[in-house]
């Protein structure tokens, strides 16, 4: 298996002992908080993951599985308008002044066909389409660095329990496209909640997530996914889509036949003027396979099994003067694990280890690489490393994490604080 396929895009330590646990200056003075429900003229069903963005500032976020979003503001942006986009469906512009101190808004998005010409393809063999598409990298994407602010969350859960969650604010350099750097990124704070019973017998350490989240970004590191050129992977052309009221490939991927690497498969969408990759949905190919524990797991003790049964990932970008950006990631990875020395093996725990990442400002002005001893290792583990970038004051009335709660809502209520910061 080749490097780039050792990569794990989550990794874990599984050993036998016990689990562990354990203000800043914003830049508007004044904020005003928006609040919104999308959703479809055609089905009046709620848009779960639409975007949401004030159109002048790097500010934005997404509706949740109930279309509801709550976004806050600054005051100079009140003559600003804000932006919806959905997958398939029209944008939608609102003046920020009309939704202010309006509790109940709800928006409606109208389904956006593809009026496509008569000689126009729109199915088959998507191979080219997807060579061009990576070849364009570097003229499509930022040929400058750039500085991020995120929000980032990562989580284990034990059956249906969550038993340890992290949220951080971070500052993220942004390499150059056309550059071979890693991204960088360090904590500005950060906290954790967990919840472990004595009968906790697992020790398991959540490394290099927030390295992943960045990672995921694949136009920046195409290879992680693709390799090379993709000539492990059948493309396919599935159908014209609207996003951002623009036509877009749905292209289908998955490996060749015959092919035995576990690789992976999934959907990317690309801009179809310019072949800008604007999202993608994949799978690692794991199920059934019991060699894909040993891309995930570092160590173990010899009388423990893991099997993998899911792994999935998103990374979504946003468009800001004829450039992309990297806005979204998240990952989620399923596994069972079974004591072949206790009760014959008979009896197993679910776990699952998920991070997501949201971009919620950006800038190039100062865009400075951090000092080694404040980067974000792709060894670290955040779980410990936050006890050092704790501060109560920060999350002010949001000072209690909630394990079901969505990012969006997480960053909903932080939103003031996840913008640039003064220098």
């Amino acid at each position: 298996m080749k490097n780039y396929r050792v990569i794990s895009l989550l990794l874990l330590l599984l050993c036998s002992f016990p689990l562990f646990s354990d203000g800043d200056d914003v830049l508007q003075a004044q904020l005003f908080t928006l609040h919104g429900r999308v959703l479809a003229s055609d089905t009046r069903d709620p848009l779960p993951n639409a975007s949401v963005t004030v159109g002048n500032l790097n500010v934005s976020s997404v509706t949740n599985q109930d279309g509801y979003f709550t976004l806050r503001v600054p005051a100079s942006a009140r003559n600003s308008r804000l932006i919806i986009r959905y997958l398939g469906y029209e944008n939608m512009e609102i003046p920020v002044v009309t939704l202010i101190d309006k509790p109940n808004n709800h928006i409606v998005l109208t389904p956006s066909p593809i009026e496509l010409g008569p000689l126009e393809v729109v199915s088959g063999d998507g191979s080219e389409l997807m060579r061009e598409a990576l070849n364009r990298i570097p003229q499509n994407y930022s040929t400058d660095p750039n500085m991020m602010v995120a929000f980032y969350r990562e989580s284990i859960k034990k059956n249906a329990n969550y038993i340890s969650l992290v949220e951080t604010v971070l500052d993220v350099y942004k390499s150059s496209y056309r550059s071979y750097e890693n991204d960088q990124a360090k904590i500005y704070i950060g906290r954790k909640a967990t919840d472990i019973t004595p009968r906790d017998t697992i020790l398991m350490k959540f490394q290099g997530g927030i390295s992943t989240a960045l990672m995921l970004d694949v136009a920046k590191n195409p290879e992680i996914v693709f390799g090379e050129r993709g000539d492990e992977y059948s493309f396919n052309i599935e159908r014209m889509i609207n996003i951002n009221n623009k036509p877009h490939y749905e292209i289908n991927f998955q490996p060749k036949n015959g092919i035995k690497d576990i690789l992976f498969r999934g959907k990317v969408y690309l801009d179809a003027g310019s072949l800008a990759i604007v999202r993608i949905e994949f799978n690692m190919n794991v199920e059934g396979r019991k060699d894909a524990s040993n891309i995930f797991i570092r160590r173990k003790p010899a009388k423990m099994r893991v099997d993998v049964e899911e792994a999935r990932y998103i990374a979504d970008f946003i468009e800001n003067n004829g450039k992309w950006f990297f806005n979204y990631s998240s990952t989620e990875v399923r596994f069972r694990v079974r004591w072949t020395n206790r009760f014959f093996g008979l009896f197993a725990t679910n776990y699952t280890i998920g991070s997501e990442m949201a971009i919620t400002d950006r800038y190039q002005e100062s865009v400075n690489k951090f000092p080694r001893d404040e980067r974000i290792r792709s060894t670290d583990v955040i779980a410990e490393k936050v006890e050092h970038f704790q501060d109560p004051d920060f999350w002010g009335e949001y000072n209690v994490i909630e394990p079901g709660i969505e990012i969006t809502n997480a960053i909903k209520r932080l939103s003031g604080k996840l913008m640039r910061r003064a220098e």
